[in-house]
């Protein structure tokens, strides 16, 4: 750390406070709202269009321009929404789709030594499997720690199997894969050194990273004073085409300003939103802040939540939208501009189905 506890704890503590009182008091009767999912059945036969959509996409993203790289990321995407979907059906055959785009996930991580995707879809498939199937608690609590040695375990072999890949692998990445996780859940110390997770827990430590904003800030740069807020906005509302000076995902500019530290260029971290808050606001303005952000996300999610009313299909698209949203450490640049982009393409998505495939959704 840092900066002292007690200068720590006084800024995070009520920032995370009033923004979780702030999302609750912006809900009101939609925090508690049940949202029948197990009726997403009714939609079996449009949950294979759409996962069609995002299988298409998934084959052609690499030859579009890179001016529809994200567009062709977020349409690529649907094909976890259409596996959502058709779990409900009451069709065996579609139901295994469920588990075969799982099955893609993870066979995609491993070919590409990238587990982002994996560990954020694979909780959003819980989630409505969990909807679905309504686990005890005893399981629930089974699934969390299983869940948390999982995760430990790939925070503690990723960096060695990446390593491995990137410099041409050529044999069986899923045995590979596997080695690397015995040696880590037994700590074979031939290999200690190179399963070892340090620098990536580093990159993961949000505390060290906050802290270091506030030794930085306003000790030896200024608070910026909204700047990357009003860039964040500008960036989530106007395409790449119109904004050239646009901030690009990765986190490394703002990481450098806002703390102080260099990061190489292959090296991504996040400075989080409420790190961000402090920078620009300092401690009372940053928790002003975080209220506002949790007002605004819960005041969004009641208008997505009054449209599936209307059209319950858009249940399954709501992990998409969030995608970014549940991220701790992302900065509000990237979770904006996701969130903005991805409810368009949802909504015009819709309109398209409605207008041109004659879909009744």
């Amino acid at each position: 750390m840092y900066v002292l506890e007690a200068e720590y704890m006084g800024y995070i503590v009520p920032a995370y406070g009033f923004f979780v009182l702030s999302t609750l008091g912006g809900l009101g009767r939609y925090g508690r709202l049940a949202i029948p999912v197990t009726q997403l059945k009714r939609y079996k036969q449009y949950g294979l269009g759409v996962f069609l959509i995002g299988v298409f996409f998934d084959l052609i993203s690499g030859v579009l321009p890179g001016t529809l790289g994200f567009f062709a990321f977020l349409a690529s995407n649907f094909k976890f929404v259409g596996a959502i979907v058709l779990f409900f059906s009451n069709d065996p055959r579609l139901r295994n789709i469920f588990y075969l785009a799982l099955g893609y996930l993870f066979l995609s991580a491993l070919r590409q030594a990238m587990f982002h995707d994996l560990v954020l879809w694979s909780v959003f498939f819980y989630m409505f499997w969990a909807l679905k199937h309504q686990p005890s608690k005893s399981q629930i609590y089974l699934t969390i720690l299983i869940g948390v040695l999982s995760l430990s375990t790939l925070q503690t072999i990723k960096a060695a199997y990446r390593m491995q890949v990137w410099q041409g692998y050529g044999g069986n990445k899923l045995e590979l894969f596997a080695d690397l996780a015995l040696d880590a859940l037994f700590q074979d110390n031939r290999n200690a050194e190179q399963l070892s997770g340090t620098e990536n827990n580093v990159r993961l430590n949000q505390g060290w990273i906050i802290s270091a904003i506030m030794d930085e800030i306003p000790a030896r740069t200024p608070f910026i004073g909204g700047e990357t807020i009003g860039q964040a906005i500008s960036a989530s509302i106007l395409p790449r085409f119109l904004n050239p000076n646009k901030t690009r995902a990765g986190g490394r500019e703002n990481f450098r300003r806002f703390t102080g530290l260099d990061i190489s260029q292959g090296t991504s971290m996040g400075i989080s939103i409420v790190g961000e808050a402090y920078g620009n606001y300092n401690v009372f303005g940053g928790i002003l802040f975080m209220g506002a952000w949790g007002f605004f996300l819960a005041r969004f999610w009641r208008f997505l939540l009054k449209n599936a009313g209307q059209n319950l299909l858009l249940i399954a698209f709501l992990p998409l939208i969030f995608l970014q949203v549940v991220k701790a450490e992302t900065e509000l640049v990237v979770v904006l501009n996701h969130m903005v982009k991805a409810s368009i393409v949802v909504f015009g998505f819709f309109w398209a189905a409605r207008n041109i495939l004659n879909w009744k959704v």
